[in-house]
């Protein structure tokens, strides 16, 4: 069924954006330097405004592509859209597998990422100095749009296919996607209220940065054959 293949567009988009590090990385850094500075209590609210704050972005993001791909698509060939599409989540793939974690001797025990350094030190600052939750809440609005070189043609993918489920079901397709692509946040925050030590958990990411840089060009991949399997190929589920 067509909605099949427009669902498995929509979720694999959301997958992948939860396994960017941009976001996760911020918020551990968050905790770390809070928890010295606040009580739990205060530490809690800024790490619920961060994650509404990626969440809120998240959403606006797919939102406008939904509003684009009904405005500037029409009309236009749907394989050669897919066409370009895969071409994209491709060379990405080989991007991520090359740059997305810094590489060298300086960045070999950190998961410093692809940023340019003016941009990762501001905020890297701004997560050490935040204080309130309206700080909070933008920073998680920063963190999610740093990610849009790599995230754009997911949100545009999700979008062109959200405007094609049955009258009704875009709104839960739209919540569907930002509470998925948040699920990694969710789960740190769920696993330090349960009394893990952020710097244990940021330690498990370095040991294991090479596993996530991996899984995410191949899902870019996996992506990528599984639009060019059922969209341009044909085959149906």
């Amino acid at each position: 069924m067509r909605i099949l293949t427009e669902l498995g567009i929509i979720l694999f988009s959301a997958l992948i954006c939860a396994l960017f590090q941009l976001s996760l990385g911020t918020l551990l850094l968050l905790y770390h330097s809070s928890l010295g500075r606040f009580v739990r209590k205060k530490t809690k609210s800024l790490a619920s405004s961060f994650i509404s704050g990626v969440c809120l972005m998240n959403f606006l993001l797919l939102a406008t592509n939904c509003f684009l791909s009904l405005a500037l698509l029409e009309g236009v060939a749907e394989n050669l859209i897919y066409s370009v599409s895969v071409g994209i989540l491709f060379a990405l793939a080989l991007i991520i597998l090359f740059i997305y974690f810094r590489s060298g001797k300086s960045a070999r025990d950190s998961t410093e990422l692809w940023l340019p350094k003016p941009i990762s030190r501001f905020i890297d600052s701004r997560a050490k100095t935040t204080n309130s939750n309206s700080e909070a809440f933008s920073l998680g609005l920063l963190t999610s749009l740093g990610e849009f070189p790599f995230s754009f043609i997911l949100f545009f993918l999700a979008g062109s296919e959200i405007v094609k489920l049955p009258s009704g079901y875009e709104i839960l397709a739209l919540s569907f996607f930002t509470i998925i692509s948040v699920l990694p946040l969710i789960i740190l925050r769920f696993v330090i209220r349960k009394g893990k030590n952020a710097v244990e958990i940021q330690r498990f990411r370095v040991k294991n940065k090479l596993f996530f840089k991996f899984l995410a060009g191949f899902c870019f991949i996996i992506f990528s054959a599984f639009i060019l399997t059922f969209k341009l190929l044909g085959v149906g589920l």
